[in-house]
């Protein structure tokens, strides 16, 4: 079982830089599909714009995509790392206290639903009831762990001749699309309330995103305990050969294996997402604490970085506010050239928003009602570590 160290967890500025920039590129990349309507065959007007789409979605594509939710599960297993070994050095058990944050998370996620389809704190909050009892694990069996859900055993599974495990989201997406691209407000969010998670969840499990979800939590608290995020001895080494894996691992999967949709291509798509987005948090990190001017290039991100939670429901009101009939009703005015200059609009307007916040509070909005309702004084929730 794993004791903690007892060494202090000091707040990782450069977290929260990755986490703003995780929350700014979920935010241009769901922009640029029009918030899950830019795949649903609706015609739009690409007359301006004739010639970038292609070049745009190519670069978004393998800049943000599957890599932004991976930096954002990443830090999310690093967050329960700090919360837990904090109490545990206090001689607190937090996994009740714990486990009840995450049906919080669970309603917030949907109320999230309720905007947007493509919510993932649902999936967060159910994988994140797991994470207590990896936590109690080894060093070495955490590692264990995380290579089994990395290597996506469901893909392996199917491959294997185990049956297929595909379950088609489409029906669910085409009952819902008529509400976002004709309804009113109460008929969008009741579409969203019914059937957006079977879509989200379907999608995420034909793509790998559940089992590479929960590797992420399980690297992000493995990293936690390493303190690899702190500039320590022997950290920037250790960063450094990540970069390199990540880049030589990435540049052997980046051409595709497999058909599309194949359980072959899942696979790989999530070993060279895994490659590249741990590359991207290497140099990262590498460069906050060389560079003085990086850190200032970057270090205001952790405005969006600390207001995280608020940020990501702000983005599904702004968003499908935009682009969905019951507000500006953009999805079939624009491509996806305008959709990232969109994105790039409310990444500012939340940037400010969060900066104007955090002058005045030291937590965002839903941040502190969440953190407040975790800490109710429940006494079923308040249990010392056994000696």
């Amino acid at each position: 079982m794993y004791r903690s160290t007892g060494l202090p967890n000091a707040r990782i500025q450069v977290a929260d830089s990755l986490r703003g920039i995780a929350v700014a590129g979920i935010i241009l990349i769901h922009a640029c599909e029009h918030f899950n309507l830019y795949w649903s065959g609706i015609p739009f007007d690409r007359a301006l714009v004739d010639g970038w789409e292609e070049p745009v979605e190519r670069f978004v594509w393998w800049l943000l995509a599957g890599k932004m939710y991976t930096i954002f599960a990443l830090l999310f297993g690093l967050s329960f790392y700090i919360q837990n070994d904090n109490q545990a050095q206090r001689g607190y058990d937090f996994s009740r206290r714990f486990r009840w944050r995450m049906l919080l998370l669970l309603l917030i996620g949907f109320v999230n639903t309720a905007f947007y389809n493509g919510d993932v704190l649902v999936l967060y909050a159910l994988l994140g009831l797991s994470l207590p009892l990896f936590a109690r694990l080894p060093t070495r069996w955490l590692w264990g762990a995380f290579a089994l859900f990395a290597l996506q055993p469901l893909e392996l599974f199917q491959l294997c001749g185990g049956g297929n495990l595909y379950v088609d989201p489409e029906p669910w997406s085409a009952a819902a699309n008529p509400a976002y691209t004709g309804g009113n407000l109460p008929e969008a969010l009741l579409a969203s309330l019914r059937y957006g998670q079977p879509v989200t969840l379907a999608w995420y499990l034909d793509n790998g995103r559940i089992t590479q979800t929960l590797a992420m939590f399980l690297l992000g608290l493995l990293l936690g305990r390493r303190r690899l995020f702190y500039d320590e001895p022997g950290n920037r080494r250790i960063w450094g050969r990540i970069l390199v894996a990540g880049l030589l691992i990435a540049a052997v999967l980046f051409p595709g294996y497999g058909a599309a949709g194949s359980p072959l291509r899942v696979m790989t798509n999530a070993w060279y997402n895994l490659a590249q987005t741990m590359a991207l948090v290497s140099a990262v990190v590498l460069l906050w604490y060389a560079s003085a001017g990086f850190r200032r290039a970057v270090g205001p991100l952790a405005a969006i970085g600390r207001m995280s939670l608020t940020n990501y429901l702000l983005q599904s009101i702004l968003g499908t506010a935009i682009f969905y009939h019951w507000g500006a009703g953009l999805y079939c005015k624009v491509g996806m050239v305008y959709g990232l200059l969109i994105g790039a609009g409310i990444v500012i307007v939340q940037y400010q928003f969060s900066r104007f916040w955090l002058r005045r509070f030291s937590h965002g909005p839903v941040e502190w009602i969440w953190k407040r309702l975790t800490w109710l004084d429940i006494p079923f929730l308040n249990r010392k570590i056994a000696s």
